[in-house]
């Protein structure tokens, strides 16, 4: 009995084992004809590959920035029932009747404002009258100082004496500059008399007619929605606010109402009744915390963008910080803004700088004596491919060298670089 119980033990051990060996031979068999999907879905795993994606990667700084220049407001001229001659929205050239005001006493109101341009055009021509001689005789004297020196240069590249020639080229430099410098001064004193011109033969304008009209003083878009601030929004006011007070006056131009004159509504002289929208010339200033104010210097071309529109070309004109303590203004110039996009106040940003390329997640990129790249996927390989990095942004990075279409492994770990990743 003993016996037969363990040959009965035997066998079955027997039939385990050679059970447990057929399996084990079709659990081998099975990794043989699956190891390359089990190999594939290991390496998708520990192996990271994709894209980059074509786009730019810019360096900015935000802030709110407040708008003037790039609008004129047009006042009554005189006490009276006003009709208008253009709609909302036309566009409106230099010398265009913009409105006309009817009354009695309106003639007598302009004749007494155009005595008033007069007399201010006559003051302004006797205040600059030495500084423009004197600065007429200095142009005279730099331009033929310049001419001069253009032609000892001359003189001196013919000899072939390069020291000497780069002595003559200094020379002829500075004083060129010296004209320029000259020449905007004069420019600057002719701009304010033109301007005081332009304001007496307007007025003159309107005093020859029977009725007094408005006429357009620059060419734009005729906006008749004004608001009651719109007479402080000038570079002068705005340079002389700091930080706090910017914001104050943004949230005011936020929250204010538009108000609009109808036709045969009365006005009294010097009512707000419309504004031009020209978008030349904009001035803004731009409040930024100083912590953040990237390192720009007047005169450098940067870009700005406001909410929902396309960055423009600028000129930064100051830097002001501490205004107040840990904030900094920037100040700048726009050489146009289509009308339809000018606004007093918005949200905005300052490009600084700004790369194209093939934006890559900063973790794909690693070095390999002394060169920057990616580990690019070629065919099932992972081979260190160079590359140009233009700029990194948090986790990113614009990089120029491949294409978008390039497969690279998105985490650069040296140990992939010639291994199979897929």
């Amino acid at each position: 009995m003993a016996k037969r119980k363990k040959r009965t033990r035997r066998k079955k051990l027997s039939n385990y084992i050679k059970n447990l060996a057929i399996a084990l031979i079709l659990v081998l068999f099975g990794l043989v004809l699956l190891w390359p999907y089990i190999r594939s879905a290991f390496l998708r795993t520990v192996v990271p590959i994709g894209r980059g994606v074509a786009g730019v990667l810019d360096e900015r700084v935000s802030g709110d920035a407040m708008f003037c220049s790039g609008q004129t407001v047009l006042v009554a001229p005189a006490t009276g029932t006003i009709r208008f001659t253009v709609k909302h929205g036309d566009s409106v050239r230099v010398g265009d009747v913009i409105a006309e005001i009817g009354d009695k006493d309106a003639l007598a109101s302009v004749t007494e404002n155009l005595a008033s341009a007069q007399a201010q055009l006559q003051t302004y021509e006797e205040q600059t009258a030495d500084s423009f001689r004197q600065l007429a005789g200095k142009i005279q004297e730099c331009y033929e100082k310049a001419v001069s020196a253009f032609f000892d240069m001359q003189v001196a590249f013919a000899s072939g004496n390069a020291l000497n020639y780069l002595e003559k080229h200094d020379t002829f430099d500075r004083e060129v500059d010296e004209l320029f410098q000259n020449r905007a001064k004069l420019m600057d004193l002719e701009d304010e008399r033109s301007r005081l011109v332009s304001q007496v033969e307007i007025m003159q304008q309107v005093a020859s007619s029977s009725s007094v009209k408005i006429l357009a003083p620059v060419s734009g878009i005729f906006s008749a929605d004004f608001m009651a601030v719109d007479s402080e929004l000038t570079a002068a006011n705005l340079a002389g606010m700091d930080a706090s007070q910017l914001s104050v006056l943004a949230r005011e131009i936020e929250d204010a109402r538009e108000y609009r004159v109808e036709n045969g509504q009365e006005v009294t002289y010097g009512d707000v009744v419309g504004r031009i929208v020209s978008g030349e010339d904009v001035k803004f200033c731009l409040t930024v915390k100083t912590e953040q104010r990237p390192d720009i210097k007047p005169g450098n071309k940067v870009l700005l963008e406001t909410a929902g529109n396309q960055p423009v070309y600028c000129t930064v004109s100051g830097v002001t910080d501490g205004k107040p303590p840990g904030y900094s203004i920037i100040s700048g110039e726009i050489d146009y803004i289509a009308p339809d996009k000018y606004v007093r106040t918005s949200h905005a940003s300052l490009i600084t700088r700004r790369e194209q390329g093939v934006i890559v997640p900063v973790k794909s990129l690693l070095d390999k004596d002394g060169q920057t790249g990616v580990l690019l996927v070629q065919k099932t390989v992972a081979v260190f491919h160079p590359v140009d990095v233009r700029m990194i942004q948090g986790d990113k990075a614009v990089i120029q060298g491949i294409s978008e279409t390039s497969e690279i492994v998105l985490n650069g770990i040296k140990f992939f670089e010639g291994r199979r990743v897929r």
